[in-house]
């Protein structure tokens, strides 16, 4: 068994979805890879919903985790008034978060990477044409020594910090709760906007098998108060009054673009790069690719031993060119929608309850590319321009030479 003294081909600092991913991806072309975890457990604490697109699969294999296929929304505004969206097949699937982070290390391993739970990165330095980590395990220092880093470490990343990397332009504070005895049809995510409810982003209940999961992100506050509010709203607890909680689930969107993604022998992905959607909060999809290009840039590097900048960039302008195209639309997008008031928001639900607009949304909707369904709707009706006319303004200038 290899331990810290042991030279390392790649480091990874998380064992989330993008740092087992990438740890796979390099370790089954046969380098070294060394996976630093700081909890003692793969998947906990749980910090989302865990609803994703069938696409994640297409980059993993387990399908086993999947509690339960939503194929339709229904989404309440500030007053009650409901929209119903069925797109009649599966378009989304709950999985058991835990289980879905543990199966996608435990391939991680199969491949040949190596974890080291209950190591807590504590700081990181290039040296000697490497980099260098310094971790705590069970209050001893040791160091581990690589040729690359990915971070993969969060919202918070201290990857992102030690290399000078921009920080996220703010963070969406979050809560949610695993309720048990939750009603309402479970092939059907509930969702909630208004100020008053969730300012700045909105609420949810997402079926998750046996359970669901009510929660919110708000634009800034205590996050659990508005939690707690929220599960009192007439619209919400029609699904969730008499509901027992199990779970208490502590989160937050990193919201911006980096300008850089790297540095000299480092990289970071998913959260720590702010890679989820704006628009949504979802980050499995997104970190999932980007880790996949990590991967395939941090291979090329190893075959070349060149772990400049200039090398790592090549991942900074793969995820940009693809991903990030749709990821800086969503910014654009929930900066328009973040200021919409609830008067504003009781407009909108009028022009969308219209039969042919709702069809037109089941038809072109799609959850990791929301933008799509934007273009559509405002060729369909040019009075949603009032209300998102800035966010597109704001989309044509941004992605000018993307």
């Amino acid at each position: 068994m290899r331990t810290a003294a042991d030279p390392f081909d790649v480091l990874i600092v998380g064992a989330g979805p993008a740092g087992g991913l990438a740890a796979q991806r390099i370790a089954r072309k046969g380098y070294e890879v060394a996976v630093i975890e700081e909890h003692r457990e793969i998947g906990e604490p749980i910090q989302c919903g865990g609803l994703v697109t069938p696409r994640v699969f297409d980059y993993v294999t387990c399908k086993e985790t999947i509690l339960g296929k939503i194929h339709g929304a229904e989404i309440y505004s500030p007053k009650g008034h409901r929209l119903t969206i069925d797109g009649h097949e599966t378009e989304a699937v709950v999985v058991d978060r835990a289980m879905f982070d543990r199966a996608i290390l435990t391939e991680a391993v199969r491949a040949g990477a190596h974890t080291f739970l209950g190591t807590q990165a504590q700081g990181a330095r290039h040296t000697d044409g490497g980099v260098e980590v310094t971790v705590d395990r069970d209050g001893h220092k040791e160091v581990f020594r690589g040729k690359i880093l990915i971070g993969c470490d969060g919202v918070r990343s201290n990857v992102a910090k030690w290399f000078h990397i921009l920080r996220p332009k703010k963070i969406l504070p979050g809560f949610e709760v695993e309720l048990a005895g939750v009603r309402g049809d479970p092939g059907f995510v509930k969702l909630f906007v208004g100020n008053d409810i969730a300012p700045g982003f909105f609420g949810w209940v997402i079926p998750s098998g046996d359970t669901a999961r009510a929660g919110l992100c708000v634009r800034e506050g205590n996050a659990y108060a508005y939690l707690q509010k929220m599960l009192k709203h007439p619209a919400v607890e029609k699904y969730t009054k008499g509901a027992q909680p199990i779970l208490y689930i502590v989160g937050g969107i990193p919201i911006g673009f980096p300008r850089r993604t790297y540095a000299d022998n480092v990289m970071v992905v998913g959260d720590a790069a702010c890679q989820a959607k704006a628009t949504s909060g979802g980050g499995i999809f997104t970190s999932l690719h980007c880790a996949d290009l990590a991967a395939q840039t941090a291979l090329e590097a190893l075959d070349k031993g060149d772990y400049s900048a200039r090398m790592m960039h090549r991942y900074h302008r793969a995820w940009t060119k693809s991903i990030g195209k749709e990821l800086r639309k969503d910014l654009a997008i929930h900066e328009s929608f973040e200021r919409l008031t609830d008067a504003q928001f009781e407009e909108l639900f009028g022009i969308f309850d219209d039969p042919d607009v709702l069809r037109l949304i089941e038809d072109t909707a799609d959850i990791d590319f929301p933008s799509k369904i934007g273009w559509t709707l405002i060729r369909k009706d040019p009075r949603i321009l009032k209300y998102v006319g800035k966010a597109l303004r704001t989309m044509i200038a941004q992605n000018v030479g993307i």
